[in-house]
Formats: C-alpha cells, structure tokens, sequence
C-alpha cells in the first residue's frame, strides 16, 4: 500500500476519510493487520502529523514509506489491555 502511495500519514491533513477508509477495509481483510496499521498510521504516524514542524518532513517521509517503523505507548493502570477503560496517571516533578 505504501509502495503504490494508496495510503499515506500525511492523509491526516490532505484526505483524511482516505487513511480511515484504508483502516476499515483493512478490518475487513484481518484485523490483526488493522491493529499493526492503526499503530502505524494512526497512533504513531498520526501524533507525527499533529505534533510535526518542518524540519521532521525527512522523518516523516521515511514513516510513510515504512522505511521507520512506529510504535505507541501509554499506561493501563489496573486494567491489562484494555483501552477503553484506561487509567493514566501523570506525576509533575519540579526539578526536572
């Protein structure tokens, strides 16, 4: 998909309904690769796109291309893997 440029992070701000429409068909197919293309695309290559300036576009790029693969991580206090009912605690520390 990548190599034919038929889904792209950087739809989040050109065509967004074409990297969801990719997400839900890829559901349809198997929803394990979904998964791996939700981490990628969305979560990873997604918070890029929302947080980027112009000197991350080579990073970018290289995410789109899959040449960097991405993760995405947070905490689930108290509740394994389950998202949905996520509890994430932030703790400020002053001196750093």
């Amino acid at each position: 998909m990548t190599e034919e440029k038929i889904v792209s992070i950087f739809d989040f701000a050109n065509d967004p309904t074409n990297i969801f429409t990719a997400h839900e068909m890829l559901g349809f197919v198997d929803g394990s690769l979904a998964t791996k293309f939700t981490v990628q695309f969305n979560l990873f290559g997604g918070s890029l796109m929302a947080l980027h300036t112009d000197r991350h576009l080579p990073f970018l790029k290289k995410v789109d291309s899959l040449e960097n693969m991405g993760c995405f991580c947070f905490t689930e206090l108290g509740f394994g893997n389950n998202a949905p009912k996520m509890e994430t605690t932030a703790t400020y520390n002053s001196k750093t």
